[in-house]
């Protein structure tokens, strides 16, 4: 029997999906001018290194309304291209995909409501790429929150990449929250990105995952005060 062939898209799905692309598109234009004009002020590169001497594969952790201004700091400081990234299963994907793509990260779109099969095929690929000495980042609490609160994705990669998990805090004065969930950050071109990075966590395999997740979001607490207090802000939830 042959199998089913998938139906082609019509002319409203490839002008959404080409949409997707240029908004991702934009992203990138409007993040690079964010890093090309802003100061960063960076503390605890020293926990990087130790991270990076360890041997273990990196996985930077910080909660989803630091996301784009994460990508800031990364895209200054950081090997891009050494990035698997995980990105949400629906259309936003596209858009964060194309996104990704410019910085020569190798995003994966994860949908577990919609086909947990490939979402753990996606997965499985993360974590061998960790394994191979890639290096990815992602928010606990993401994509759609609450905000705060560790969900399972973080203790799994961390747990079978055996990864040293690099809590990061980031935060500025001239930045834009959007109204939603999780008061995402948007930071503006000419301002002054504000950046800590919290001791490595080192995952193993057997680790509890409850308590793993106590710790992590313990950690990413203790590094996104610290951020808003370098930037002289008054610490928020």
């Amino acid at each position: 029997m042959r199998p089913a062939e998938s139906a082609p898209e019509s002319w409203g799905e490839r002008l959404g999906t080409r949409w997707r692309e240029l908004l991702g598109d934009g992203l990138f234009a409007y993040s690079r001018l964010v890093m090309l004009t802003s100061c960063f002020r960076v503390e605890g590169w020293q926990n990087m290194d130790a991270a990076q001497t360890s041997g273990r594969p990196l996985l930077w952790s910080l909660w989803h309304e630091q996301m784009m201004t994460f990508v800031v700091f990364a895209d200054r400081f950081l090997q891009r291209d050494d990035f698997v990234a995980v990105v949400v299963g629906d259309d936003r994907g596209d858009t964060l995909s194309r996104y990704g793509s410019h910085f020569g990260s190798r995003p994966h779109k994860v949908d577990m409501k919609g086909n947990p099969v490939a979402a753990g095929r996606a997965v499985l690929h993360i974590v061998k790429a960790l394994q191979g000495g890639r290096q990815s980042m992602i928010a606990p609490d993401g994509p759609d929150g609450p905000a705060y609160v560790p969900k399972p994705g973080v203790t799994f990669l961390a747990r079978k990449a055996e990864a040293a998990v690099l809590p990061i805090g980031l935060c500025s004065r001239q930045a834009y929250r959007l109204k939603r969930w999780d008061r995402y950050m948007v930071p503006v071109p000419f301002g002054k990105l504000h950046v800590t990075i919290g001791e490595p966590i080192y995952a193993n395999r057997r680790d509890d995952d409850q308590l793993l997740a106590q710790t992590i979001g313990a950690a990413l607490h203790r590094t996104r005060t610290r951020a808003q207090v370098m930037a002289g802000i008054r610490p928020f939830l």
